[in-house]
C-alpha cells in the first residue's frame, strides 16, 4: 500500500468530532443532572429519616401535639424547608404514643421530572398518558416516581 492510499482510507478516522463530542457531553452531562435530582430526594429522605429516629430520643416525653408543633423547627436544623417535601408529606404524618412508646412515620412521592413536568394537563393537573404529543411523550416516559415511608419507634 501506498502513503497516499494510507492516507485516504484513514482521512475519516482522524481529527476531532465536533458531533461526537456534543452527544458524549450531552449524555453525560444528562445522566449527572437526573443523578442530582434522585441523589437530592434520597438526601432530603435521608434528614428526615435522622430526625424521625431521634425524636423518641429527645422528645420520648412529648405529647403528639408538641411534637407536631415542634416538627418546624426541628425541620429547619436539619437543613430541610418546607418546600423539600410534599404536601402529601404531612398528610400522612402519624404520631402516636402508648405509654412510653412513641412511633413517628410518613409516606410520600416524590416525582422527578428531569425534562419538566408534562404540559398537556386538564385543569386538575392529571393527563391520559395515551393522549400525548410531541416532547410531552418523551417527558412522561423520564417521569421517575420514588416512594419513601421514614419510619421510627422508641426502643
Amino acid at each position: 500500500m501506498s502513503a497516499s492510499s494510507l492516507s485516504a482510507a484513514g482521512a475519516n478516522e482522524r481529527g476531532f468530532s465536533m458531533t461526537k463530542t456534543l452527544f458524549w457531553l450531552m449524555l453525560v452531562g444528562f445522566a449527572l443532572w437526573y443523578g442530582a435530582l434522585v441523589g437530592q430526594a434520597h438526601y432530603t429522605n435521608w434528614k428526615v429519616q435522622d430526625l424521625f429516629d431521634s425524636l423518641p430520643e429527645k422528645m420520648g416525653d412529648a405529647s403528639e401535639a408538641a411534637i407536631r408543633a415542634r416538627l418546624p423547627q426541628l425541620f429547619n436544623v436539619m437543613y430541610l424547608s418546607p418546600s423539600d417535601l410534599p404536601p402529601e408529606f404531612q398528610d400522612n404524618l402519624v404520631i402516636r404514643r402508648e405509654g412510653s412508646m412513641l412511633e413517628v412515620s410518613s409516606s410520600y412521592t416524590v416525582v422527578i421530572w428531569p425534562l419538566g413536568p408534562v404540559q398537556a394537563v386538564d385543569e386538575e393537573g392529571s393527563y391520559d398518558p395515551e393522549q400525548l404529543e410531541g416532547m410531552d411523550i418523551v417527558r412522561d416516559k423520564l417521569r421517575t416516581d420514588i416512594e419513601f415511608a421514614p419510619y421510627a419507634i422508641s426502643k
